[in-house]
C-alpha cells in the first residue's frame, strides 16, 4: 500500500511540474505573438486527417468564434509547409514538439485555463473519445471534428485548397490516395 502510495505521489509531482512548464510554453508564445483575440492551434500529433480538417476549417471556425486571426503550434513538417494554402489569417506556424505539446495540454487539463488554446484531436488531449463516435449513424470524422472540436455548427463543407507546386508530400497531404480526407 505505502509503494502504491509513492507511486501516486510521484506521478501526481510529474503532472504538476509538467503543467508547469505547459503554463510558462504558454505564457513564452502569448508575449512572443502579443496574442489578442488571436486562436491558438494545437496540433498534437501528425495525424493527417485532424491536422487536414484543423486547417480546412480554420477560416469557419476564426469567424464562427469571432477570432481575429490564428497561430498554429505543430511538428508536423507537412503542416508547416502547406498552411498558407489554407489560411491567410495564420500569423504563424510554430515548430512545436510533442513533448512541449504534452506540457501545454497537461496544463489544459488542469483547467480551461484561455479559450483561445484548441487542441486539434479527437483524441487528446487524455479524456478525449471522439474517435469512437466516427461511423455512428454514418457521422464522419469531418463532421465529428468540426463540430466537436472546432465547435462550429452548421458548417459548411470545403474542398481542399489548389496547389501548383511540386511537393509530393504537400500533394498528398491535400489529395490522399483514395481521395477522401473525411474517411475514418
Amino acid at each position: 500500500m505505502q509503494r502504491h502510495l509513492r507511486q501516486v505521489k510521484r506521478q501526481l509531482y510529474k503532472n504538476l511540474f509538467k503543467s508547469y512548464q505547459g503554463w510558462y510554453g504558454w505564457h513564452k508564445l502569448v508575449k512572443k505573438y502579443k496574442l489578442g483575440n488571436t486562436a491558438v492551434i494545437l496540433m498534437p500529433s501528425c495525424e493527417r486527417d485532424y491536422n487536414y480538417n484543423a486547417l480546412l476549417y480554420l477560416d469557419q471556425m476564426l469567424l464562427s468564434r469571432k477570432f481575429d486571426n490564428a497561430v498554429i503550434l505543430t511538428h508536423s513538417a507537412v503542416v508547416m509547409k502547406s498552411a498558407s494554402l489554407f489560411s491567410d489569417k495564420i500569423l504563424g506556424v510554430e515548430k512545436f514538439s510533442r513533448k512541449h505539446a504534452e506540457q501545454l495540454m497537461q496544463y489544459y487539463c488542469l483547467y480551461e485555463f484561455d479559450k483561445r488554446l484548441i487542441v486539434a484531436s479527437l483524441d487528446e488531449p487524455n479524456g478525449r473519445n471522439g474517435s469512437v463516435l466516427i461511423g455512428k449513424k454514418g457521422t464522419t470524422l469531418e463532421e465529428i471534428f468540426v463540430i466537436g472540436v472546432y465547435r462550429v455548427y452548421p458548417y459548411n463543407q470545403r474542398p481542399a485548397p489548389k496547389y501548383s507546386g511540386g511537393d509530393k508530400e504537400i500533394e498528398q497531404f491535400l489529395n490522399p490516395a483514395g481521395g477522401a480526407s473525411n474517411a475514418g
